[in-house]
């Protein structure tokens, strides 16, 4: 059995027919998945994929398809805040997350979402004393040795009470996974003895 050398459209009435061949629908394709390589291309970071006349395609894309895979997603190198409270003389985690656990009902209680505006709102004060990690890469001894401050949370329905902590973690590059078993690393963290209404 030979295959056919046309494809024939359906959507005509059916008296007419309309032969398209394969060639043209092959060559179509193909030169739609270049220009989508190109342009997918053209705003990943560098890699080891590098195709002719990428840096000339970049300005183009840009100014043709102006979008990035930030819009998607965040960046996996951005700092994250991790909150921590200090119960019985010792520092402990105070996250909510992850919202997927079944303390949050699996994502239906929304208190562990709310806690990132919490800790938001107590970064934002103008009483914030940052201190540095420097070479420590643990958080609870980065904490022993933080300033304390006061403040007050204006959350409606604060997570974070008495001392208190918010922790800028770094992850760790993907490339140097191997050399640490921790995900994150501490660079700073700001202490305070948080009032409650």
């Amino acid at each position: 059995m030979r295959l056919s050398k046309t494809i024939r459209l359906h959507s005509q009435p059916p008296g007419r027919r309309v032969a398209v061949p394969v060639t043209w629908v092959a060559a179509l394709t193909a030169a739609w998945l270049v220009v989508c390589l190109y342009t997918a291309q053209s705003f990943l970071p560098r890699n080891t994929v590098s195709l002719p006349g990428q840096d000339g395609v970049k300005k183009a894309a840009t100014v043709i398809a102006p979008q990035g895979w930030a819009f998607f997603t965040k960046s996996a190198k951005t700092p994250q805040y991790a909150p921590y409270r200090m119960t019985g003389g010792t520092w402990h985690s105070a996250a909510l997350t992850p919202h997927s656990r079944p303390s949050n009902a699996f994502g239906l209680d929304r208190a562990s979402r709310s806690q990132g505006i919490e800790v938001a709102l107590l970064l934002h004060q103008e009483n914030v004393r940052w201190t540095s990690c420097g070479e420590t890469r643990s958080v609870t001894a980065c904490l022993e040795r933080a300033e304390v401050a006061g403040t007050t949370n204006a959350s409606p329905d604060p997570s974070l009470c008495g001392r208190s902590a918010v922790a800028e973690m770094r992850p760790v590059p993907w490339a140097w996974r191997h050399l640490s078993p921790q995900r994150h690393t501490p660079e700073r963290v700001a202490v305070w003895d948080v009032e409650c209404p």
